[in-house]
């Protein structure tokens, strides 16, 4: 399956059997593991299994959770990396990719931030002096999950932006509602300097219209979709919004998520590049509470 269908399909699970991983599964995603891209080694990013998720899941509430709250599965990776800015957001990449690809053999996902490092490094029996950067719940939904429909009839005067994929009838604008909310790709790219919209159809001639519709699937903590994308010869600036209520590894974590999913899209349409995500100076004025988090060179 074709990893931007993937996408659609993507959903957090926060309700497991109490099943355990097929050993067919647990093979899997060990062939998967000793795949994980390049970049993973720019962080030293390590992934521990957690074998009785149920076991600890009561040992780690309070200290690790999804808004407060600790989410029971069977299984648990711990994301382990260096306490640094770039490491972070590379785990959140790496992470996203390994979830995607769980995804392909219907199993279930969910990220879980990981409040106090030292407290669960204890609680998991792991001596290493690397930060356990985020928890990754793993196991076979409790539930199906209907997809929602996210293709409806556009709205009078907007836009169809990717009548060229076969979707005539995308709706470019999103609906308030919380659970289903997603942001149109004018709302998140600009051309040259911030706030500076382009045309879809500029969008379209750089092969750049692709990767920006899928980037509406990508999960962010919170579904506060933070990302913003600042388009000039030759590069994209990564930019995202600050939030006070969400801690700063969440923030990091979805900055490397947005980028993992920005950049399989730019790949599935012919584009080539890299990330650079140190020595960030912004090309163009960015206003306060927004932060460059990476820098895409095509």
């Amino acid at each position: 399956m074709k990893d931007l269908t993937l996408k659609e399909k993507r959903k957090s699970v926060r309700e497991y059997k109490k099943k355990k991983l097929s050993e067919e599964d647990r093979n899997f995603i060990n062939e998967l593991i000793q795949e994980k891209p390049l970049i993973a080694y720019d962080a030293s990013l390590e992934f521990v299994f957690v074998e009785e998720g149920i076991e600890a899941s009561e040992k780690l509430s309070g200290y690790a959770g999804y808004f407060g709250k600790m989410i029971e599965a069977p299984h648990y990776f711990a994301m382990l990396s260096k306490e640094e800015e770039k490491c972070v957001k590379i785990t959140g990449y790496v992470g996203e990719w390994l979830i995607l690809n769980a995804l392909k053999n219907g199993i279930g996902t969910c990220w879980i931030e990981v409040k106090d490092s030292e407290q669960v490094k204890e609680i998991l029996d792991l001596d290493t002096a690397k930060e356990i950067v985020a928890l990754i719940a793993i196991g076979y939904p409790k539930k199906e999950y209907n997809l929602k429909n996210i293709y409806g009839r556009t709205k009078k005067g907007s836009l169809s932006t990717l009548t060229d994929l076969g979707y005539p009838n995308i709706n470019n604008s999103f609906s308030k509602d919380v659970e289903g909310a997603r942001k149109a790709i004018n709302e998140i790219v600009f051309l040259n300097e911030w706030g500076n919209v382009p045309d879809i159809k500029e969008l379209e001639e750089r092969g750049l219209h692709e990767a920006l519709f899928y980037m509406r699937f990508a999960p962010s903590y919170g579904n506060l979709q933070p990302w913003y994308f600042i388009v000039r010869s030759g590069e994209i600036d990564l930019v995202i919004e600050e939030n006070k209520e969400i801690s700063n590894d969440m923030q990091l974590l979805n900055a490397g998520i947005a980028m993992f999913y920005f950049e399989e899209g730019l790949h599935n349409s012919g584009i080539k590049g890299k990330w650079d995500l140190t020595g960030l100076e912004s090309g163009s004025a960015i206003p306060e509470g927004y932060t460059l988090a990476g820098r895409y060179y095509l």
